[in-house]
């Protein structure tokens, strides 16, 4: 059985990582006509792509040892 958490439980940590690597302090879009550009280094959005990444992939061990742990004990 594959348990998915809501996206909303995401949204605060790609936040976080938004804010930390980017300077983004919001997504909700506050330009003229709803958009906003921002000028970002590569660099950055490499950075911030990578961390992103890494945390899916703790998020995705723990999730797939607990359900290994729920299913020994079944």
């Amino acid at each position: 059985m594959i348990c998915r958490n809501k996206p909303e439980a995401y949204l605060q940590l790609l936040m976080t990582i938004a804010r930390d690597e980017l300077g983004i302090e919001s997504f909700d879009a506050t330009g003229e006509a709803g958009e906003e550009f921002r000028m970002c280094r590569v660099e950055d959005i490499g950075r911030a792509l990578e961390r992103a990444y890494d945390m899916g992939l703790m998020v995705g061990h723990t999730v797939t040892r607990a359900e290994c742990a729920q299913g020994q004990r079944a």
